[in-house]
């Protein structure tokens, strides 16, 4: 990690502090260094890259690092790469893509949000902790079908953190399906959330809902925030 992204990390690390603390709104004194910060990630900034004969694994979740350095070590020798080892590095411009991210989705700027998201998801394609959180900021916008085919390509990617990560998938294409009045089928995606996370709360009251819908009562309007919320509200409706 060069010393500039170490500062950005530094950075990363003392406004998310701020944000369990207290919120998005401890946030706005740190945006600008921030979005100032995400300029200077490097355009080679993937998930999964060779840097002096060595693999380098940048994810947010510790679970997702411990199954890419094993995936490594399986498949080492086996595909011809010249790397002799693996390296996991802090994500520091994939996590602060989705800090921006997510508090501009919380404050309704679903346009700037995914502009955050995109950036990053140029070099990290598979980057599930962004890409659910587009699909939020999508759905903020109203976009259900675009919202729909985001979760669609994710849940049908055989990459392994995809597919350790399907549940917020199943949830968000759930959510764009009753938009479109596709109750059926939303109850399908919210029951194969449930197969995932017996426990998933959120999954849970959509089914309710939508029970709701099937016995007649009236809609209600969506409530579209960050999968990173700390809202004490439910995140989906």
């Amino acid at each position: 990690m060069s010393r500039q992204e170490s500062r950005d990390h530094d950075l990363f690390v003392q406004a998310n502090t701020d944000f369990q603390q207290r919120g998005y709104s401890a946030l706005a004194r740190r945006l600008p260094a921030l979005r100032q910060a995400l300029d200077r990630m490097p355009a080679d900034y993937g998930q999964l890259v060779e840097q002096a004969g060595q693999h380098v694994v940048r994810v947010s979740d510790p679970g997702d690092v411990l199954m890419m350095m094993v995936g490594l070590s399986a498949a080492a020798g086996k595909n011809g790469s010249g790397a002799t080892g693996a390296t996991a590095l802090p994500n520091v411009y994939g996590d602060i893509a989705l800090m921006l991210a997510s508090e501009a989705v919380e404050a309704r700027r679903y346009e700037e949000g995914i502009s955050y998201l995109d950036r990053v998801l140029k070099v990290q394609p598979k980057n599930w902790l962004l890409l659910v959180e587009k699909a939020a900021a999508l759905q903020g916008l109203g976009r259900w079908n675009d919202a729909l085919v985001l979760a669609d390509a994710a849940l049908a990617d055989d990459d392994m953190l995809m597919l350790l990560h399907r549940g917020p998938f199943h949830r968000r294409r759930g959510f764009s399906l009753i938009e479109l009045g596709r109750l059926d089928e939303a109850k399908a995606a919210y029951e194969a959330a449930l197969q995932i996370d017996p426990d998933d709360a959120n999954a849970k009251r959509e089914l309710e809902y939508i029970a709701e819908l099937k016995g007649g009562a009236s809609p209600t309007a969506p409530q579209v925030l960050s999968p990173l919320s700390l809202t004490p509200a439910p995140p989906i409706r």
